[in-house]
């Protein structure tokens, strides 16, 4: 992991461990519509995202890409442990700092890819989801520009009653 010696102990440390942490608003069926009717846009959204009876009997569930998100989060919740970072390297995905730990001097970016896991469980009107981002690995290589860094991401989405809604994964590159 540390052959090209990006990773330092420190941050290899950091590991597993959340340093990004979000609760939203109780979701709503207008929330369910909006979001619906604008990814679906210009063509009509699916009839049971509208559906005012299954709404009424407690049916009505959220499109699975729902982001609870999009209008904010109702709070965030820092680790403590955050230091001041270059401005630079944070926009090019540094998150080292949010636990504590100085990024590597790395002051460009790429997105490396998503992925999102979904559990079966839905979102449903009256929801409260609360996510925790951690860093699932760091992979060193070499690239034609030279030494990259490949941190790899992950955030947990759960619902008020502590069950896994979604795990949305992320990669980002860093030379």
């Amino acid at each position: 992991m540390t052959e090209l010696g990006l990773v330092r102990p420190d941050m290899a440390a950091l590991v597993g461990q959340p340093y990004g942490a979000a609760v939203s608003y109780p979701v709503t069926a207008s929330d369910i519509r909006r979001w619906a009717i604008a990814v679906h846009f210009p063509e009509p959204p699916p009839a049971q995202y509208l559906d005012p009876e299954a709404e009424a009997q407690g049916r009505l569930v959220a499109p699975l890409d729902l982001d609870v998100f999009a209008w904010g989060a109702a709070r965030t919740e820092p680790t403590g442990r955050e230091i001041a970072v270059d401005p630079v390297l944070e926009m090019y995905g540094a998150m080292e700092h949010h636990l504590g730990v100085a990024p590597p001097d790395l002051p460009h970016g790429l997105h490396g890819g998503a992925s999102v896991d979904y559990t079966g469980v839905r979102i449903r009107p009256g929801d409260v989801i609360a996510t925790a981002t951690v860093i699932e690995r760091y992979l060193e290589k070499t690239g034609r520009v030279g030494a990259m860094l490949i941190t790899d991401l992950a955030t947990t989405w759960t619902n008020q009653a502590g069950e896994t809604v979604k795990v949305a994964r992320m990669s980002q590159i860093r030379y």
